[in-house]
């Protein structure tokens, strides 16, 4: 028997997954009521309306969108604040409690639009997209975010949601990437590497230009 006390928690899995396979307008509150194990007066009562609830399960992890202190403070070095960057991205590759029904709807979502996230879903990103920019400001030596540090903040993000959005695509083409902690946390590392060389490339074409 299910325990009430999850029953808010079984809505959401239920309903990523069935929004996931079938989109908004084809996912039926009674099939995911029915998958919940709970009765169809739960949505209403947890969440108001389907919309709501597509709302809910479709916001991003909280951890994803939170800026890292590391980021603010002027003190960080550069490798601190890329791992910083990259960590919470990278913690999917070992936690799989985002589950791959999580990441269809996501994918979904950029496929064909439901139009009812309006620009909350982007709006969740922005602070820590800003904080990064002016954290790459100060490592490439400029006050103001221009289209090279765009572009470089673009990058470096890409880079991380690849990890997030695409598990299935590490585990087909480099599943030792995902073997342990220890190899998670290596590939976190070479990720560092690896943006601290775009970084440093910016730097120091920025110094050229300047001399």
């Amino acid at each position: 028997m299910h325990h009430q006390d999850s029953a808010r928690d079984r809505l959401c899995k239920a309903a990523i997954e069935v929004f996931a396979q079938k989109g908004f307008n084809r996912a039926s509150t009674r099939e995911i009521c029915q998958n919940a194990g709970v009765n169809g007066a739960a949505i209403n009562y947890y969440f108001g309306d389907k919309i709501s609830l597509y709302r809910e399960v479709t916001r991003p992890p909280a951890y994803l969108t939170e800026v890292p202190e590391e980021l603010t403070d002027p003190k960080t070095g550069l490798r601190e604040g890329l791992i910083s960057f990259f960590r919470p991205f990278v913690r999917t590759l070992s936690d799989w409690s985002i589950t791959p029904h999580l990441h269809m709807l996501f994918v979904r979502e950029q496929i064909q639009p439901s139009g009812l996230l309006g620009e909350e879903c982007n709006n969740g990103f922005r602070p820590r997209y800003e904080k990064m920019q002016e954290f790459l400001c100060r490592h490439c030596g400029t006050d103001e975010p221009d289209d090279n540090i765009n572009h470089l903040t673009l990058s470096l993000s890409g880079m991380a949601m690849m990890l997030f959005m695409k598990r299935d695509i590490v585990e087909a083409y480099a599943p030792s990437l995902l073997d342990n902690e220890a190899a998670v946390e290596a590939t976190l590392q070479r990720l560092t590497d690896q943006a601290m060389t775009l970084v440093q490339a910016e730097a120091a074409r920025r110094h050229n230009n300047n001399a």
